[in-house]
């Protein structure tokens, strides 16, 4: 199963190191970490999948004196598209820094803004100047597609000329407001290729250059002003005449031929934040046909006038977010129709009860996607088994309810319903004919429910779900049970699962068949080094008009990270020397004469730490730790690692007669309760900040997607042999079904592509409204339990923001793309 476009999407980013000159002397000479992982899928079923795919992804990193890193990556791949491609499958990246200079050397991907460069790969060099100053500046250099020849043998590898690009971002930061400019510029070489190109292909040498102007106001606290300007000239062919019309203030950066054209992108916004809420008005407007080298694929022909405002309300326990505006397509007249229309999306969280959580959104924009339902996820070994019955739909109205109740909370046993209800009406824009226009109404529902025993590391949970569609005069109905059961051994570095499920599906009231699935899983974790996760999936499918199908498939991963020369970055403990330093301070003064007074008496302790005092004998401090814990903690909805710091209080209060340094180790826990509280905004804001970047990311690549897949499709249909029964295909020529195995073939590769992206982009869709984390979002905590505790780690240890960054996207990726596996199994 191709998942080249999820794998990829990983190695868009790559990691930069910040260094201090002051650890020369003190850290080891030289220190390598680093990890590489291996994943391997076999399959024996009914679908067109390879039998044994793999890939390989690794990361090494060699620090010279805690000063300078040179960290270098990988990926692999037996996967191919059968045919030459102008982008590389496989990568090798290294990326050295020092200080506030970093550096990309290889297959890498930088990013400026989204009308300009934004995550296209390019084989080169680039550079990030970072000082502590206002000035900052990136630049970047390299190949931006290699030359691929034209094959007649293959018309649908399409052949590109070798594209070579630089650009340079700049930017000064005067305080409250911040003034930036990007050039970018990328040419095609008509000699790079030996064989001529057809005409009717329309593949022309290209020239692009785009300029791009950005500001960033703080016009008052809580109110600020952000502004893009872009504009981008495009050559189509640059084999056309010169001319010397300089009809654009660009023309002197670039030699204007007959095909040289001008497309300009805006983008503004206007957000003011005010106590828990705040409240936003946007302009955007990208002129048809804008594009740019320097990104894969681009959105134009469009004006968004958009207000969005966010609230919270009755101490947090009620939040809304509402998203409405105009939009409007046909910029230039050209079309012969235009489209007009007023957009909205609300969505509210209501935490009734400690108990009751309670979630609604509505939303009538449109959005071109892949509608799925559960048993999508559930039944599904090939993921084109649905394109072509749902082929590409627009939702027009999305509602959706869900409700979710703790029955029991406790150490020993910890039980939870929830409801699911959503409604769905969609109108088909594009089918395998003439576009039908007909209205489809989806109705989904589940329940679900879940018994765990925290101590004995059992999680049982059963659902039921139903989905039901209604198209003109016809209807279908899926409905059926789902049975999981999770267990840990061996405290918890064995993770085993089973699950089993069954589905019956009827179309106007008449039995369809039958679906049933067995899935175990298991993972092992050696030393934390080590991780080894197993996967078998059995499906066994019953219809009534065609044979039945088994499918069976194993995934195999292994992961490895190593630390040569690891570095001790534990907090240093405060010793019984740095106590009894001699101090001006007041409150150490009367520390000393206290315990003067008071040495007769065994284990008592006084200190002060974040304005509390903490005055008493070891297990009235350690009482006055777990009153204080709690209040700033574990009250919080939003810590993590509990149970973990709950442990460590339980050492630390074992130690309390015992231990000597029993003060140190109560300022210890203290440092990891508080970091950990400080650090709780943090990752809520790069979370977000990442999820916003692949939103938009994505969103670029939409049309691309689209116009490929679809070209594939009409190309198969359109094939003489498409419309013919098995037999009289099998007695066409050899010539002719060969031709039609390749497009069928490259039908089902551009499917799975399409179908991959799709999935990654809906979820990050349902992981934001608007620009607004939505913490309802039963993903939302999955990924937090991934990735909050090993995102604190990198914060505590290396205070790298962009190492977070990195780290979250490459995480949420991977979560995703391990959900689109299983949905595909």
């Amino acid at each position: 199963m191709n998942k080249t476009l999820l794998h990829l999407l990983v190695l868009l980013t790559f990691p930069v190191f910040g260094q201090n000159l002051d650890q020369i002397g003190k850290a080891p000479l030289v220190k390598i970490n680093g990890g590489i992982s291996a994943n391997s899928v076999y399959y024996n079923g009914t679908a067109n999948r390879e039998p044994f795919t793999y890939f390989l992804n690794g990361n090494l990193n060699f620090n010279i004196s805690g000063v300078y890193n040179i960290p270098l990556s990988f990926s692999y791949t037996n996967q191919d598209f059968a045919y030459s491609t102008p982008f590389k499958i496989n990568r090798l990246s290294i990326h050295p820094s020092y200080k506030w200079v970093a550096t990309h050397i290889g297959d890498v991907a930088m990013t400026f803004s989204p009308y300009t460069v934004s995550g296209h790969q390019f084989t080169g060099f680039g550079t990030d100047l970072t000082p502590n100053g206002p000035f900052k500046i990136s630049a970047l250099y390299g190949r931006f597609l290699r030359a691929t020849e034209y094959n007649s043998a293959i018309p649908e590898a399409l052949p590109a000329y070798k594209r070579m690009g630089y650009g340079l971002k700049t930017s000064y930061d005067f305080n409250r407001f911040n003034i930036g400019l990007i050039f970018f510029k990328a040419k095609d070489e008509a000699s790079s290729l030996d064989i001529p190109i057809p005409d009717d292909l329309n593949i022309d040498p290209k020239e692009n250059l785009v300029i791009s102007l950005e500001s960033s106001v703080e016009i008052t606290k809580g109110l600020n002003f952000n502004l893009e300007v872009a504009q981008s000239a495009v050559t189509e062919n640059l084999e056309d005449e010169e001319t010397d019309s300089n009809a654009n203030v660009l023309g002197f950066l670039i030699k204007e031929r007959a095909s040289t054209d001008y497309y300009t992108a805006f983008n503004a916004d206007l957000t003011y934040s005010f106590g828990k809420g705040s409240l936003g008005v946007g302009y955007e407007r990208i002129d048809p046909r804008y594009r740019t080298f320097g990104a894969y694929f681009f959105n134009n022909d469009l004006e968004n006038i958009t207000v969005n405002a966010t609230q919270e309300l009755f101490n947090n326990r009620v939040s809304l977010a509402v998203n409405a505006g105009l939009q409007r397509d046909d910029l230039r007249n050209e079309k012969e129709s235009q489209s007009n229309r007023i957009v909205a999306a609300i969505n509210a969280t209501v935490k009734a009860s400690d108990r009751l959580n309670i979630a609604a959104a509505y939303s009538n924009f449109q959005s071109y996607t892949n509608i799925r339902t559960a048993f999508d996820v559930i039944n599904e070994t090939d993921p084109l088994e649905n394109l072509d019955t749902l082929d590409f739909k627009q939702v027009s109205q999305n509602a959706s309810l869900t409700l979710g109740y703790v029955l029991s909370q406790s150490k020993q046993k910890q039980q939870n319903i929830g409801l699911n209800l959503t409604y769905q009406t969609t109108k088909d824009e594009q089918g395998t004919a003439d576009a039908t226009n007909n209205k489809t109404d989806f109705y989904n529902a589940g329940a679900n429910y879940s018994i765990a025993y925290p101590e004995r590391a059992l999680t049982i949970s059963g659902a039921v779900n139903a989905a039901y569609n209604v198209i003109e005069e016809n209807d279908a109905l899926t409905y059926g049970p789902t049975l999981s059961i999770n267990k840990q051994f061996f405290d918890k570095k064995l993770r085993t699962g089973f699950s089993a499920s069954y589905n019956e599906s009827l179309a106007n009231g008449d039995s369809q068949g039958n679906v049933m699935n067995f899935r175990a899983n298991a993972g092992y974790v050696y030393k934390e080094k080590h991780n080894l996760n197993l996967n078998a999936l059995a499906l066994f499918r019953n219809t009534a008009n065609t044979s039945n199908a088994n499918d069976f498939t194993v995934t195999l991963g292994y992961s490895y990270s190593f630390d040569v020369k690891k570095i001790d970055v534990r907090f240093k403990r405060r010793t019984s020397e740095e106590s009894n330093q001699k101090s001006t301070d007041t409150l150490q003064k009367l520390e000393e004469k206290l315990k003067k007074e008071k040495n007769d008496q065994q284990n008592y302790f006084r200190f002060r730490y974040r304005g509390e005092i903490y005055d008493n004998n070891a297990y009235g401090v350690a009482d006055q730790i777990a009153s204080i814990a709690q209040k700033e903690y574990y009250d919080n909805e939003n810590a993590f690692a509990k149970e973990k710091m709950k442990a460590l209080f339980s050492e630390l209060k074992e130690k309390a007669i015992t231990d000597e340094d029993f003060k140190n180790l109560a300022i210890d826990f203290l440092d990891s309760i508080y970091m950990r509280k400080d650090y709780i905004p943090v990752y809520q804001s790069r979370l977000q900040s990442v999820l916003i970047g692949l939103q938009t990311e994505l969103k670029n690549k939409d049309q691309k997607m689209k116009d490929v897949y679809a070209k594939t499709k009409f190309e198969l249909e359109n094939h003489p042999l498409h419309t013919l029964s098995q037999a009289e295909k099998n007695n066409a020529s050899e010539e002719e079904q060969f031709e039609y195995m390749k497009m069928a073939t490259r039908y089902r590769v551009e499917g799975e592509k399409f179908e991959a992206y799709l999935f990654l982009r809906i979820e990050i869709d349902k992981l934001l409204n608007g620009n607004t984390l939505v913490k309802s979002q039963p993903h939302f905590q999955k990924i937090k339990e991934l990735t909050q505790e090993q995102t604190f780690g990198i914060y505590t240890e290396e205070k790298d923001l962009e190492k977070i960054n990195i780290y979250l996207e490459e995480q949420i990726i991977i979560y995703f793309d391990e959900q689109y596996r299983k949905s595909d199994e």
